[in-house]
């Protein structure tokens, strides 16, 4: 009985221990580089190693005929910590997002904590009969919902960002949202142990590996293509149909740095970025190439949507406490990129000037009023 529970133990394990301990050694190696990425993936990897703990603390309680509180509160735990899980892989997918937002998503999580809490005192939830066996109560499937519901906003999200050029991330989502949700109906309906917490271990490993791979091609701070990106994507313009470059530039960004710290510059950052995101069309392709210095870069769109989306992100800039010079420039026949692009920059600096001249302007008619 006791080898045939350790290798049972052994089996639901071994996959899950290897990919953490593969992720551990790889984020290790590259934490001088990547420093960002493995910020965020400390808690997901956290939250998966006591996922694992709990699990087989829960598998030996159930074969041993288990019905004390202990196993109640290991179970509760349990249900409470994929969800943590979850929540945790969310704000890494939606990291450009307001504060706000991100509040606004743990509501399901707190929900869920608090119904299945009542589960050690009720059979509301859950209980366990004298056997140890697991009995569902009315709300015992609160869990799943709100499982599903995380689920759903992931996907959705997965979607919505298909506009901001990021399919690939987007492949990631869904691809990963599919499995985890295939993982617990398995589970569920079969009654099968450690298939999801091995289909998580790879979603983990997976995002990981891919965020990875985007923090070349990336800005971590903005989720803007970064300058790498931006030389590589624009060699073979010249054979594209209706090119448009915008060059924008952060006003401001060093009085903020010496005047409000360094972290108030990051959000100023991340502030015009998202500014600027919200008006980008398909085939928009936008890029963070320095400090302050933004690039959209348009591809198969006509002159007229080209021109809206300027006066969008214009009166966008406006109504926002972020604001930034901006240029724009149509590639004409026979005509290279970079000559594009340095009009557009010459278009961006004429304009800075101006806002310039119309604050010292205003600051004028204020001292003499």
């Amino acid at each position: 009985m006791y080898d045939e529970f350790l290798q049972q133990l052994v089996q639901l394990n071994f996959l899950p221990l290897c990919i953490i301990v593969f992720l551990i050694i790889f984020i290790g190696f590259n934490d001088v580089y990547e420093h960002e990425v493995t910020v965020m993936f400390v808690k997901p990897i956290f939250f998966l190693i006591l996922l694992i703990v709990i699990d087989n603390f829960d598998y030996y309680m159930v074969n041993g005929g288990n019905s004390s509180i202990i196993h109640k509160i290991i179970t509760v735990l349990g249900y409470n910590v994929r969800i943590t899980l979850m929540l945790s892989l969310i704000f890494i997918e939606i990291r450009e997002e307001s504060h706000r937002a991100k509040m606004l998503l743990l509501i399901p999580a707190f929900v869920n904590i608090i119904i299945t809490f009542i589960g050690l005192f009720t059979d509301l939830v859950f209980t366990y009969a004298d056997n140890g066996d697991f009995v569902r109560g009315p709300l015992g499937f609160t869990p799943h919902v709100v499982s599903l519901i995380y689920s759903a906003i992931l996907f959705i999200y997965g979607i919505h960002i298909l506009k901001y050029d990021r399919w690939r991330e987007t492949v990631v989502v869904c691809i990963s949202t599919v499995l985890s949700l295939l993982g617990t109906g398995v589970e569920t309906v079969f009654m099968l142990r450690g298939i999801l917490i091995g289909v998580i271990s790879l979603v983990v490993a997976f995002f990981y590996m891919f965020m990875h791979v985007e923090y070349f091609k990336r800005d971590i701070m903005t989720g803007a293509l970064n300058r790498v990106s931006f030389y590589a994507d624009t060699k073979n313009l010249e054979s594209k149909d209706m090119v448009a470059v915008f060059s924008i530039d952060l006003n401001d960004l060093k009085i903020i740095n010496d005047t409000q710290g360094h972290s108030a510059g990051d959000d100023a950052i991340r502030g015009a970025a998202q500014v600027i995101r919200k008006d980008l069309k398909k085939g928009m392709h936008f890029y963070r190439i320095g400090g302050d210095e933004f690039v959209i870069v348009s591809v198969g769109i006509g002159k007229d949507i080209v021109e809206s989306t300027e006066m969008a992100l214009r009166a966008d800039m406006i109504s926002s406490t972020y604001k930034f010079a901006m240029g724009c420039a149509f590639m004409e026949n026979d005509e290279v990129f970079d000559d594009v692009y340095k009009r557009a920059d010459r278009e961006m600096y004429l304009n800075k000037r101006m806002m310039k001249g119309e604050r010292r302007k205003n600051l004028q008619k204020s001292a003499t009023v």
